[in-house]
């Protein structure tokens, strides 16, 4: 469907061009008349916690750690292959993306899995490139060929498996990008914590209280901020 409004764009560009005043080849558009597609490239469903929990135990470790970052906050994988360490915040547990396809630069906070991810990550980072996801020591590129693979082991769909890095449309860009950071942390904590009561592991309990006392600490710290 996209491909459809691309070349409706493209044929639309071209008639007026040609019944510009320069060319005067053509006295209408008839390309103007015809009404563009919903592309309808939103969402309607991810992988379940059961589909994303067997797909997890069969990833690469590189692979493992940029889809869980995905599969948990949302990111494109092109925005993912893209960061860099000056733009990773470990201390205030986010991360900004600005090389996006809407072409604005957000902010997106980091759940204890994705943190967890990050902290991985830095303990091997190299010094001789900033890109923050590598595989063999270089930039990851492709991911096509071991995430099908993966798939394939796990039982799960790559047709539904491939929603775990899909697109929001610009309009839930825009919405959800109006949203202050407290709030993105604060929202990125109650989704751990419901999917840490969805499927059930042996340090969910863990995780919870670190959750819970995140929350406390974040709390209090904004009240002293707000009191000053």
């Amino acid at each position: 469907m996209q491909t459809i409004n691309h070349d409706h764009m493209t044929l639309t560009r071209m008639f007026n061009v040609a019944r510009s005043p320069q060319f005067r080849l053509v006295t209408d558009n008839p390309a103007a008349h015809v009404p563009k597609p919903n592309p309808q490239n939103e969402r309607d469903r991810i992988a379940t916690p059961e589909e994303w929990a067997r797909l997890e135990l069969t990833l690469a470790p590189y692979l493992r750690r940029l889809l869980t970052v995905a599969y948990e906050v949302g990111p494109r994988k092109g925005e993912l292959v893209n960061l860099e360490w000056a733009d990773v915040d470990l201390r205030r547990k986010e991360f900004t993306l600005r090389r996006t396809k809407n072409g604005e630069m957000r902010v997106v906070p980091m759940t204890p899995a994705v943190y967890q991810v990050f902290v991985e990550l830095w303990k091997e980072r190299r010094l001789d490139t900033n890109r923050v996801f590598l595989y063999n020591d270089k930039a990851i590129q492709r991911i096509a060929t071991g995430f099908k693979a993966a798939c394939r082991r796990a039982g799960v769909d790559t047709a539904t498996a491939m929603k775990i890095v899909g697109h929001k449309s610009d309009r839930m860009h825009r919405r959800y990008n109006t949203i202050e950071s407290q709030d993105l942390h604060n929202a990125a904590a109650k989704l751990h914590v419901f999917r840490t009561n969805t499927v059930i592991t042996p340090g969910s309990v863990a995780v919870g209280a670190e959750i819970e006392s995140a929350c406390q600490t974040s709390a209090s710290g904004r009240s002293s901020v707000v009191e000053s």
